[in-house]
């Protein structure tokens, strides 16, 4: 599968978009292409002392449809929230 640096480009600012809307404090990502399946590799603070690796898979064509289809936006922020959950901003109270 051939992949053009704009396709590219747009799924890097996509996820750096999920990954600020999450509320992540610090962070390091990449997105590398795969067939069909991209892995989304986040390293993240924790709240406590450390930092978390995660690597998260998801569709190419549910990455590229973020900006344009709210439903797979939520449904994204909702996985990798789950999977994110430790580096999330704490609440201001």
């Amino acid at each position: 599968m051939r992949i053009s640096g704009g396709e590219l480009g747009r799924a890097r600012a996509v996820t750096e978009d999920l990954l600020e809307e999450l509320g992540i404090a610090v962070y390091l990502y990449q997105v590398e292409p795969r067939d069909g399946i991209w892995e989304v590799r986040v390293e993240c603070a924790l709240h406590a002392d450390g930092w978390q690796r995660s690597l998260i898979q998801v569709e190419r064509e549910r990455l590229l449809a973020v900006p344009h289809d709210s439903g797979i936006r939520r449904e994204l922020l909702a996985e990798w929230g789950a999977e994110l959950v430790d580096c999330r901003r704490e609440a201001e109270g």
